[in-house]
């Protein structure tokens, strides 16, 4: 018995011995460089570079305090964020499966976005990231220079990572419109092709200055109420879309470019940057009033078109503070 008992102890002890030797030589046949995915010190990132197989790409920079997206538009915060993040958590889950080798390497020749990192212009990690395991817990992944893919992942995280490194432009863009210091902004006109008697300009020649005029040459009915165009300025210091409307069919687009304008807003800041944002009527698409019956314009949205070049799309409870008219900046009456 006690014969016995010893052979199970030496071979629990064998076994042991086995499994910490094929897993160090494994592991260490492979080296770290070429296994090491993620990055330690995000905060030294200031561009990334994503590319697919069918040239399609996206070139994120930091500018200061902020990114851009394609060194065109300020970016959106939050996915920048998350990407750094991803980039500062990845760990290797596993190397691949044998039976899943060379499938993932196909997978990864054909199908993969490339992700540069750099640091002051010098590339520092090349990532390419594939498509999901089969039961989405992973994404295989392999660095610049290895012949190794793996499945990566990040600990305490279910799910794949794949849909954080996306390429299309608007999914990086900012929906912000206006974000000014109040002191920064020059001049806010709105014109009304509606009721041209209520389009107006506020205009603040110096920091502390204001003035409010027509473009038909109207008066206020009452002297100007400074306090009244302080607090409208200040609406401008943080003014969002709500999203992007760049599927809209080019039929619509045509069609609205040819209709009147519900409001024209420009701004300009003392740089000289002036902003311009075009607003119409949306159809409303089978919505119905409080009654039941249909309406024939959304009453929650406006189509916008930003600039000139990007289509989106805005909200009545957004504007409706921003459109009022030329009257609003007179002094009430008691």
């Amino acid at each position: 018995m006690k014969k016995n008992g010893i052979i199970f102890g030496l071979v629990v002890v064998l076994g042991m011995v086995a499994f910490f030797l094929v897993t160090r030589n494994s592991s260490s046949s492979i080296k770290r460089e070429l296994r090491d995915f993620a990055v330690e010190d995000t905060a030294s990132i200031d561009r990334v570079f994503m590319v697919t197989k069918d040239n399609r790409q996206v070139i994120l920079n930091r500018v200061g305090d902020h990114w851009t997206v394609n060194e065109k538009y300020k970016a959106r915060q939050d996915a920048i964020d998350i990407l750094l993040k991803t980039l500062n958590r990845i760990r290797i889950k596993s190397p691949v499966s044998n039976s899943m080798l060379d499938n993932s390497i196909k997978m990864l020749a054909t199908r993969n976005t490339k992700v540069e990192v750099y640091h002051k212009n010098k590339l520092i990690k090349t990532i390419y990231v594939g498509g999901p395991t089969q039961y989405q817990m992973g994404n295989f992944m392999m660095l610049e220079g290895s012949s190794v893919p793996f499945v990566v992942n990040i600990p305490g995280f279910t799910g794949y990572l794949s849909t954080r490194f996306f390429i299309e432009e608007t999914g990086w863009r900012s929906t912000e419109i206006f974000d000014y210091n109040f002191n920064d902004i020059k001049s806010v006109s709105i014109e009304d092709p509606q009721d041209p008697k209520g389009s107006f300009r506020v205009e603040s020649p110096q920091v502390g200055r204001y003035e409010v005029t027509s473009p038909t040459g109207a008066q206020l009915p009452n002297k100007m109420d400074t306090v009244a165009v302080r607090y409208y300025i200040s609406k401008f210091e943080k003014l969002n879309f709500e999203f992007f409307a760049d599927s809209t069919s080019l039929t619509v687009r045509d069609s609205l470019k040819t209709a009147a304008p519900l409001k024209i807003l420009t701004l300009e800041d003392r740089t000289g940057k002036s902003t311009k944002l075009i607003t119409w009527r949306r159809p409303a698409n089978g919505k119905l009033d409080p009654d039941g019956n249909p309406l024939v314009w959304d009453n929650e949205r406006m189509w916008a078109l930003l600039d000139g070049e990007s289509w989106v799309v805005v909200q009545y409870y957004v504007f409706n503070s921003i459109f009022v008219n030329f009257d609003y900046f007179a002094t009430p009456v008691n």
